[in-house]
């Protein structure tokens, strides 16, 4: 086989194969024997069917199978001979059999990038202590019992902490606001029996109407007050978006929420057989969530160390692939963040950008870690394939060999099997990295 290749920008390359005529006519002999033992013809018997018909009856399928061979051992002698890394073909230039019977290929292929991968080994990093404290435990109890607690009338002020039922209305520019506004928000416009939650002091109020709660705070049932909320330029209903709107509220009950006590019984309402048993969970599972921010802060400063300086082409179509995958993400999000179509639109250039700049980044880091995987020999064997589909099944609370199945009809078992190869070198990373433990700042602490 006679091979030229010719390297070309943004991991292109230009190969060039001629395969001489015995090698063709070889091939083109194993393909038609192989159709003879298993074609079905009418007339024959199987296994006895003449070559001739064999040649005529099933010419085209013949010769696309033997042009796919052809292909195939050039790419692999390209491979082994060339140390070309294929990842796909850009473009077929030309593709032929020859009067002389050789067969002759121009094709446009696709190259993973040449990296020169840097120092791995006892990359520095620095972690903040994450320490899980009593505090943390208390504070999480507290706040749980909060959420369990029983709302009891009082006959006082509302104060900070409480719940109040509460009706209102509001005008806007002297006019009732429910005129000017859609019916889906007719909430921001007045309401009747609505449930206010009242912040503790220092706490944030989460309320849909700006100073709702600090207007109630004061009032016993049967009191009003008139007030005047600001609302954000960037609010979601435009009516209001940027204007001051007058509302008027009216308590009608004001209540105190009565928490239950931090014991035994407590800890049985949430399934536990004990307090101590509580709290030992609760601490497992602040530990868990630490941790596992501790390998992300980790991971981050890894894959930031490992990027800043590699410099290497990267393969566009890959890129372009990633970019629309961060787009889609990306208004997806932002669909999911109250945005709306002519939000999406008008950020469209910024959006794209910043996907494609995600997407560049995404691609360099995942290059540089399958080098890293080829160096270090890490793979993944049958066993942790079929593992990790058997936790992707429990996970969903659906039957394992559905779950094998779909993956299996989506071809998508070379992609899981990546995607694991992935993980195990970024732990792999992790286990070899210089990590320096720090005080963290008084704020985070």
């Amino acid at each position: 086989m006679n091979l030229s290749v010719e390297r070309l920008p943004e991991c292109r390359a230009r190969l060039s194969a001629e395969i001489p005529a015995e090698t063709v006519v070889k091939t083109r002999r194993e393909i038609v024997s192989a159709y003879s033992r298993q074609a079905k013809v009418p007339g024959f018997r199987p296994g006895k069917i003449p070559t001739s018909v064999i040649e005529k009856r099933f010419a085209d399928s013949i010769e696309d199978e033997l042009k796919d061979r052809l292909a195939r051992s050039a790419y692999a002698e390209a491979r082994s001979t060339q140390s070309l890394a294929i990842l796909g073909v850009a473009q077929v230039e030309s593709e032929q059999i020859g009067g002389d019977g050789a067969y002759r290929l121009e094709v446009e292929i696709v190259t993973e990038p040449e990296i020169a991968v840097p120092e791995y080994k006892g990359i520095p990093v620095e972690v903040a202590k994450l320490e899980v404290t009593e505090e943390m435990v208390a504070s999480y109890l507290d706040n749980t019992r909060k959420q369990q607690a029983k709302p009891v009338d009082v006959d006082r002020a509302a104060a900070p902490g409480d719940l109040a039922v509460v009706s209102y209305t509001a005008t806007l520019d002297g006019k009732p606001l429910a005129d000017q506004v859609e019916k889906e928000v007719g909430p921001l416009a007045q309401g009747e029996e609505h449930w206010a939650d009242l912040p503790e002091d220092g706490a944030e109020a989460r309320e849909f109407i700006p100073g709702l709660a600090a207007a109630i705070v004061g009032l016993k049932a049967g009191e009003s007050k008139t007030f005047d909320a600001t609302f954000a330029e960037d609010f979601p209903v435009e009516a209001v978006a940027g204007k001051t709107v007058s509302y008027e509220v009216t308590v009608s009950q004001v209540k105190e929420r009565e928490l239950p006590e931090l014991d035994d019984a407590f800890a049985a309402t949430l399934g536990l057989a004990s307090l101590d048993e509580l709290k030992s969970r609760v601490r497992e599972q602040f530990e868990g969530q630490r941790e596992r921010m501790r390998v992300q802060i980790i991971d981050n400063q890894i894959l930031a160390h490992l990027t800043k300086d590699a410099s290497f082409e990267l393969p566009q179509h890959i890129v372009f692939n990633e970019t629309q995958r961060q787009v889609n993400q990306m208004v997806s999000r932002g669909y999911e963040q109250g945005m709306t179509e002519e939000d999406i639109t008008k950020n469209q250039d910024d959006l794209i950008r910043s996907a494609e700049e995600q997407a560049k980044n995404n691609v360099k880091t995942t290059f540089l870690l399958d080098q890293i995987a080829e160096k270090e020999r890490i793979g993944v064997t049958d066993d942790e394939l079929s593992r990790h589909v058997a936790m992707i099944a429990y996970r969903q609370g659906r039957p394992l060999k559905k779950v094998a199945r779909e993956f299996r009809d989506r071809n998508a078992f070379d992609e899981l099997r990546h995607d694991i190869r992935i993980t195990k070198t970024l732990a792999f990373l992790r286990e070899n990295a210089a990590v320096t433990e720090v005080d963290p700042p008084k704020e985070e602490a």
